[in-house]
Formats: C-alpha cells, sequence, structure tokens
C-alpha cells in the first residue's frame, strides 16, 4: 500500500502558489491516520517549511473529508 493516497489519507494539503506558478496538493501520510487532525497539519507543516514550494506559496489548507478545517496565509 502506498503511503499517501488521494483516497485513503485523512488529510489533504492544498498549496496556493504565487501567480503563474502551478498550485500543488499533498497528501497526509496513511499511517497517521488514527491521530487528531492538528498534529496531522503540524507534521505537514514542518515538511512542507523544508520544500521548496514554501518560497513561492501564499496560502496553505486543509481539507478533511472535503470541508476546510484550516487556512494558513504565507
Amino acid at each position: 500500500m502506498p503511503v499517501f493516497a488521494p483516497e485513503a489519507s485523512k488529510i489533504k494539503m492544498v498549496i496556493l502558489t504565487k501567480s503563474k506558478q502551478d498550485n500543488a496538493v499533498w497528501w497526509s501520510p496513511i499511517n497517521q491516520n488514527k491521530r487528531n487532525s492538528q498534529r496531522i497539519i503540524e507534521s505537514m507543516l514542518r515538511r512542507f517549511e523544508k520544500h521548496a514550494l514554501a518560497k513561492i506559496t501564499n496560502v496553505i489548507q486543509f481539507y478533511e473529508n472535503g470541508n476546510l478545517i484550516a487556512e494558513k496565509k504565507l
């Protein structure tokens, strides 16, 4: 089974980038599904801060079951 999967991951992180850059979507690791959503978001943000996308991002949105649960503006 994959580490990340749209159909099995608990949290979806949508990365909205600055103009003319491609937006991105990250999925939480499946093995973290039993954690509470806030802890999963915190771990996803730690990984994101080390990624090149962090420098060109305006907004990060977090979804659970298709519902927006958190948003961070950069």
